[in-house]
C-alpha cells in the first residue's frame, strides 16, 4: 500500500455541503494500490469518487476510518516560539543551580596541611581576591537570571500570541496519535510501467453553507457589477488557496432516470409491464451445478433462483426455508381446536432430515415446546434494507447459508464519530447569516458560479467574504417622487443582469463614482433579466405640490355637490445634466356598485397615463386609480404639471374621514 501525497485542486459549495475535489501524483513503478490519508471525518463515504489521467483504470474503491500517527507540527512558528521558551527555562534553572552552588561555597576553609601558615598579609589578599571572584560570580549569575527571565516572559508571550493566532485560523490540523480520520483506498491497474499518472480524488462534506452578496459600482450609465459570496465551513481542513464555485444545486437530490421505449415503424404493439428484476434465463441452474455440488452451503440448496430472487430488489433480508413436512402420524396427535404450527426447529426433533425416518412420537414433549413457543417474546421485525441501496449491499460469502444473496454490508459505525458529525452539523446551521443574506432561492434552473481567482478559506465556522466574478453592465436611471406622500425625488438604476445564471437575493452595495451610497437589497433576476436597484434622494432635484379646492352646488334643483380639486407640481432640476423624471399621482376611486358617486378625470397638462404596480409587488396589488408623468428635464431648467377632477356627490351626503381637499 502506497500512502500518497495530494492537494485540494477545486472545491464546489452548495447551500447545504461541499464536494471537494484532489489530485495526487504517483511516479513509476507503480503500486497496485494507494492511499488517501488524513481526510476529514466528516467525509460522506458513498460520494467518493476517483478518476485517473494516464494509462490506468480504477478497480475498487474503499473508505474507512483509521487512527492518526502522530504528526509534525502544523504551525512552524509556534514550535519554533515553543523551543525558544524551553530553550530560555533551561537557562533559567542552570543560572538557579550555579547560585545556589555559588552560596554553599565558603570563602574560608581549614588547611588539611602540616605546613607552616604563609604570612597574614598574603592570606589578607588571597582572601580579598577569593571574595572579588565570588562577588564578580555572583553578579553575572544574577545579571544573566534577570536576562533570562525577562527573555522568557517576552517569549511566552510571543508563544502566547501565535497559538492564539493559530486557534483562531481555524480547525484545520493534522491528526494527533490515535485521533480517528478518514482513508480512501483505490487499487489501480496501469498500463503503463514509466512516466507519471494523476489521480483525481472527490468527496462530499455536508458541513459547508453559502450566500450571494453584490457591489455595484456606477460611473454614469455603466456599472460594474461584482458578485461575493460569504462562505462558512468546518469540515476539517483549510481550503488553501484552491479554485472555488458556489453553486445552487443540491448534492445529493435524487433523480429517477425515465425509462425509454422503444419505438417501432408497423402494427402497434402491447406496452410491456415495468417490472422490479429480469428472471434468470433458461438453463442457469447448469452454471452454477458443479460448484453448489463442491461447495454445498449448509442447510441449503443452491439453485438460479436464490440469485435473482425477488427479495433481493426489494431490500427484505431472507428468510430461513419452510420446515419440511411432519409424520401424519404427528399432525393427527395434535389436539382439536387448532394448536400453532411447530417451529423449524420442532419439526426438526420429530422429523430427522439425515435418516428420513420417524422418531417415537412423545405428546408431553410437544405440548411442553409449545407452551415454550407462547411464553417466548416476540421480536421486533428488523427493518428493510433500503431499496437498491447497492454501496451497502455485499455478496454473501460461499459458506453463508445467504449465498447467492445480497444482503446488508456489516458497516461499523463509531458512536464518537457519529456524535462529531452532528455537533459540527448542528453548529454549522444554527449559524445566523450575515445582514440581508439569504440562503434560499427560486429558479428554473441550477448554475454554478467560478470564483475569478484562487481563495482561501479556513474550518473555523465563520463567515469569510470573498470575491466571485465581477462583469460590466449598462444602467438606466431615473428619478421617481410621489409629491402626494413625500417631497423627495428617489433615484431608480435598472441595469441589465451581466452575468450567464441568475442574479440571486441578497444585499448589495452601491458606489457611485468611487463613493458610497448606501446598502441596498437584491430581489434577484433571471438571466438576460433586468433588475431595479434604488440609489437614495437625489437632492439637487427640488419639487412642491400645491392643491386647491372648492365645492359648487349643481343638478336642477340644487340637489348635487360638485368638488373640484386642482394639483400643481413645481419642479426645479439643479443638477447639471439633463434627467428623466416619473411623477406619480393617485385619483379617488369609487367602490364596485357605488352610484352615488362619481369621479371625473379633468384636464392635465402635460398629459399624464395611467400607472399600476409591478405585479411582483403583492403588497400593491390592491392600488388603483394610479397616474403618472414621464418627461424628461433639461438641466436647470424647469416645470410646472397640473392636473384636476372632479368628485360628484349627493348634496344629502358628506365626505367622513381624510382630507376632504384631497379625498
Amino acid at each position: 500500500m502506497f500512502a500518497v501525497e495530494s492537494r485540494i485542486e477545486h472545491v464546489t459549495v452548495y447551500a447545504a455541503g461541499a464536494r471537494i475535489r484532489r489530485v495526487a501524483r504517483v511516479a513509476a513503478p507503480f503500486p497496485a494500490a494507494v492511499r488517501f490519508v488524513d481526510l476529514p471525518l466528516l467525509l460522506v463515504d458513498d460520494s467518493v469518487r476517483a478518476e485517473v489521467d494516464g494509462a490506468a483504470i480504477v478497480t475498487a474503491i474503499r473508505s474507512d476510518v483509521t487512527t492518526a500517527e502522530p504528526a509534525p507540527e502544523r504551525s512552524v512558528e509556534l514550535a519554533t516560539a515553543r523551543r525558544r521558551v524551553a530553550i530560555i527555562e533551561a537557562s533559567i534553572e542552570r543560572a538557579s543551580a550555579a547560585l545556589d552552588e555559588l552560596g554553599k561555597a565558603s570563602l574560608v576553609a581549614s588547611d588539611p596541611t602540616d605546613e607552616s601558615p604563609a604570612a597574614w598579609h598574603d592570606v589578607v589578599a588571597a582572601r580579598r581576591a577569593l571574595a572579588a571572584t565570588h562577588a564578580e560570580r555572583d553578579r553575572a549569575l544574577r545579571d544573566r537570571l534577570a536576562s533570562a527571565r525577562r527573555e522568557l516572559v517576552d517569549a511566552r508571550r510571543e508563544h502566547d500570541s501565535i497559538a492564539e493566532r493559530d486557534r483562531r485560523a481555524g480547525t484545520a490540523r493534522p491528526a494527533r496519535a490515535h485521533e480517528p480520520r478518514k482513508q480512501v483506498e483505490l487499487s489501480i491497474a496501469p498500463a503503463i510501467t514509466s512516466g507519471t499518472i494523476e489521480i483525481h480524488l472527490e468527496y462530499l462534506v455536508p458541513v459547508a453553507r453559502w450566500a450571494p452578496s453584490y457591489v455595484a459600482r456606477f460611473d454614469g450609465d455603466r456599472v460594474r457589477v461584482e458578485m461575493r459570496a460569504v462562505v462558512a465551513q468546518t469540515s476539517g481542513e483549510d481550503w488553501t488557496g484552491t479554485s472555488l464555485r458556489v453553486s445552487t444545486a443540491e448534492p445529493d437530490q435524487f433523480a429517477e432516470l425515465p425509462e425509454l421505449a422503444a419505438q417501432r415503424i408497423g402494427r402497434r404493439q402491447q406496452q410491456p409491464k415495468r417490472r422490479g428484476f429480469r428472471p434468470p434465463p433458461d438453463g442457469s441452474d447448469a452454471l452454477f451445478a458443479d460448484y453448489g455440488r463442491a461447495f454445498p452451503p449448509a442447510g441449503k440448496r443452491f439453485t438460479a433462483d436464490s440469485v435473482f430472487d425477488d427479495s433481493t430488489y426489494e431490500g427484505r433480508v431472507p428468510e430461513p426455508p419452510p420446515p419440511p413436512a411432519m409424520p401424519m402420524k404427528t399432525m393427527m396427535s395434535l389436539p382439536a381446536g387448532g394448536a400453532p404450527a411447530p417451529s423449524a426447529a420442532l419439526s426438526k426433533e420429530v422429523w430427522d432430515e439425515e435418516s428420513s425416518r420417524a422418531r417415537p412420537f412423545d405428546k408431553a414433549r410437544l405440548d411442553s415446546a409449545l407452551d415454550e413457543r407462547k411464553r417466548a417474546p416476540t421480536h421486533a421485525e428488523a427493518p428493510p434494507v433500503p431499496r437498491l441501496d447497492y454501496t451497502s449491499l455485499v455478496m454473501a460469502m460461499p459458506s453463508s447459508a445467504q449465498r447467492g444473496r445480497l444482503v446488508p454490508a456489516p458497516a461499523p459505525v463509531d458512536p464518537e464519530v457519529t456524535r462529531r458529525i452532528g455537533r459540527a452539523s448542528a453548529a454549522l446551521g444554527a449559524l445566523a447569516l450575515p445582514p440581508g443574506c439569504a440562503a434560499q432561492w427560486a429558479h428554473a434552473y441550477d448554475y454554478a458560479f467560478a470564483a475569478d481567482g484562487k481563495v482561501d478559506v479556513r474550518s473555523d465556522g465563520a463567515w469569510h467574504s470573498l470575491p466571485i466574478t465581477a462583469a460590466s453592465s449598462t444602467a438606466t436611471i431615473r428619478h421617481v417622487a410621489v409629491p402626494r406622500e413625500q417631497l423627495d425625488v428617489f433615484r431608480v438604476a435598472t441595469l441589465a443582469n451581466p452575468f450567464a445564471g441568475p442574479l440571486l437575493p441578497g444585499p448589495i452595495d452601491v458606489y457611485d463614482r468611487g463613493q458610497f451610497l448606501l446598502a441596498s437589497k437584491l430581489d434577484g433576476a433571471p438571466p438576460s433579466g433586468s433588475v431595479e436597484i434604488g440609489l437614495g434622494v437625489d437632492g439637487a432635484v427640488k419639487i412642491a405640490r400645491n392643491t386647491e379646492f372648492r365645492e359648487e352646488a349643481t343638478g336642477m334643483l340644487r340637489g348635487a355637490l360638485r368638488l373640484v380639486h386642482a394639483i400643481t407640481v413645481d419642479i426645479d432640476n439643479l443638477t447639471g445634466h439633463s434627467i428623466e423624471l416619473e411623477i406619480r399621482e393617485r385619483l379617488p376611486v369609487t367602490r364596485d356598485g357605488d352610484d352615488d358617486v362619481e369621479v371625473i378625470a379633468g384636464k392635465t397638462e402635460p398629459a399624464w397615463q395611467r400607472w399600476t404596480p409591478d405585479p411582483d409587488a403583492p403588497e400593491d396589488e390592491r392600488l388603483r386609480g394610479g397616474h403618472c408623468w414621464r418627461l424628461p428635464l433639461a438641466a436647470g431648467s424647469k416645470r410646472t404639471l397640473r392636473a384636476s377632477y372632479e368628485v360628484k356627490i349627493a348634496a344629502k351626503l358628506e365626505l367622513v374621514g381624510g382630507n376632504r381637499r384631497e379625498s
